[in-house]
C-alpha cells in the first residue's frame, strides 16, 4: 500500500481537480456540436450555465454530506455523476436531442463537479495545518488548469472520432482517473484543531441570520458581479474571439487554453497580494482592473491588446473566488468560514445564468462590454460604500 503523505494527497487532489476542470473548456465544444447538429452557441450556452449552476449548489449544501460519508465515497459519487453526465451528453449529440444534452451535460455532471470540487479541498486542506492555504490553493488552481489541458484535446479528438465519441472517450477516462485519485484521499489520522474547512465543519450559521447581514450580502454581491461578467467571458470565449477580432479556429483554441492558464495563475497570484494589500482592497483593485479592460476592449480591434484584456479579466476572475474564503475568515472568523462561504458560493451558480444570458442579449459585444464595465463600476462604489462594515474584526 502506499504511504499516505500530504504531497501525494495534494497531487492526488489536484488530478480529480484536473479532471472536472474540464468544464472551463466548454466552449471549444460549441463549433464541433453546432456543425453536427445545428444548435447555436447562445442554445449551448445553458448547458454550461447549468452545469455551474448545480457545481454551485452541490458545493454548497452537500459539505456535510461529503463529511458524513468520507471523501472516498464523495469522491466515486462525483465519478459516478460526471461520467454519466459526460456519456449522457455524448448520447443526446448522437440522437440529436437538446434537452436531453441539457439534463446530462447540465445537471447530471454539473452535480459530479459539485462533489469533484468540494471533497478533495476538505480533504487536502487538513494535511497542511501549518499552510492550509498552500494545500487548497495547489487544488484550486488545478480546477482552472484542467481547462487547459482540455481545451487542447477536444477539437483533435472530435475530429478524428466524432462529437459523441470524444464524449464518450473523456467521460471514461474522467472518470477512471477521478476514482483513482479518489480512493487514495483520506483525512489524515489527527487533524489540527485550528483547521476549518471551506465547506463543511466549522460552527453552524443560520441562514436566517446570514439574510440580516448587511456583510453577508456584500461579500455575496462582490463575488457575483465579478464572477458575472468572467463567466460570461469563459462561456463564449472561443466564438467570441472569432467573431470580434477574426482569428483562426486553431488560435481560438490556444485562446481558451491560455485563459485557463490566467484563470488558474490568478488565484494564486491574487490570493497572495490579498495577503499583503489586504482582501478589501484586493477586491477594489479587481473591480477598477476589470472596469477600465472592458472599456478598453471597446476600443479595440488588435488581437493581441484583445486577447491581453480579457486574459487580465480572468485572472481577477479566478482571483476573486481564491481570496473569498480568506476575506469571510477576516471577517467572520475561522468557526464561522465554512458555512459562511457555502452560502456565498450560491452567488456563482446564479453568475452562470446572468452572465451567459448577458452576453448573448446583442451580437454587439462593445455594448456588452460597457454594461459590464457598469456593472463592475457599481460594485466598486458598492465595496467603497460598505467599506467599515467590511474590516477585519478580532474573531477566533
Amino acid at each position: 500500500m502506499i504511504p499516505k503523505n500530504k504531497w501525494l494527497m495534494a497531487a492526488a487532489g489536484m488530478i480529480l481537480q484536473l479532471s472536472i476542470g474540464s468544464i472551463y473548456a466548454y466552449s471549444v465544444w460549441i463549433k464541433p456540436i453546432e456543425v453536427l447538429n445545428g444548435w447555436d452557441a447562445h442554445q449551448l450556452k445553458l448547458a454550461f450555465s447549468l452545469a455551474i449552476c448545480f457545481l454551485g449548489f452541490t458545493a454548497a449544501f452537500m459539505g456535510k454530506f461529503v463529511q458524513k460519508i468520507g471523501p472516498k465515497k464523495a469522491g466515486l459519487l462525483g465519478a459516478i455523476f460526471f461520467g454519466v453526465g459526460l456519456a449522457g451528453a455524448g448520447f443526446a449529440s448522437s440522437i440529436g436531442s437538446l434537452p436531453l444534452f441539457y439534463v446530462t451535460y447540465g445537471v447530471i455532471s454539473g452535480i459530479g463537479l459539485g462533489f469533484g470540487y468540494i471533497t478533495p479541498v476538505s480533504v487536502v486542506v487538513k494535511w497542511f495545518p501549518d499552510k492550509p492555504g498552500l494545500g487548497s490553493g495547489l487544488v484550486i488552481m488545478s480546477f482552472a488548469a484542467g481547462s487547459i489541458l482540455a481545451s487542447q484535446i477536444i477539437t483533435p479528438l472530435t475530429n478524428t472520432v466524432g462529437v459523441s465519441n470524444s464524449f464518450y472517450s473523456l467521460a471514461v477516462v474522467y472518470a477512471l482517473l477521478i476514482v483513482f485519485a479518489s480512493l487514495y484521499l483520506e483525512a489524515p489520522a489527527v487533524s489540527s484543531s485550528n483547521v476549518k474547512d471551506y465547506h463543511s465543519g466549522g460552527s453552524h450559521v443560520p441562514i436566517n441570520e446570514l439574510l440580516t447581514d448587511v456583510k453577508f450580502y456584500a461579500l455575496w454581491l462582490m463575488l457575483f458581479l465579478n464572477t458575472t461578467c468572467g463567466i460570461a467571458l469563459i462561456a463564449v470565449a472561443a466564438p467570441m474571439a472569432k467573431d470580434v477580432i477574426h482569428i483562426s479556429e486553431t488560435a481560438a483554441i490556444a485562446f481558451v487554453g491560455i485563459i485557463g492558464l490566467f484563470n488558474g495563475l490568478g488565484r494564486l497570484v491574487w490570493s497572495s497580494i490579498s495577503d499583503r494589500a489586504g482582501r478589501w482592497n484586493t477586491y477594489l483593485i479587481f473591480f477598477a482592473v476589470g472596469a477600465v479592460c472592458f472599456i478598453l476592449l471597446t476600443q479595440t480591434s488588435n488581437a493581441y491588446l484583445f486577447q491581453t484584456l480579457v486574459f487580465v479579466i480572468i485572472s481577477c476572475y479566478g482571483g476573486a473566488f481564491a481570496t473569498m474564503p480568506a476575506f469571510i475568515k477576516d471577517i467572520y472568523g475561522a468557526e464561522k468560514l465554512g458555512p459562511v462561504f457555502g452560502y456565498v458560493l450560491i452567488a456563482w451558480s446564479v453568475a452562470a445564468f446572468a452572465g451567459p444570458w448577458l452576453i448573448s442579449l446583442t451580437t454587439n459585444y462593445s455594448s456588452i462590454f460597457f454594461l459590464f464595465a457598469a456593472l463592475l463600476s457599481l460594485a466598486a462604489i458598492m465595496a467603497v460604500l460598505l467599506k467599515s462594515k467590511l474590516k477585519p474584526v478580532a474573531l477566533n
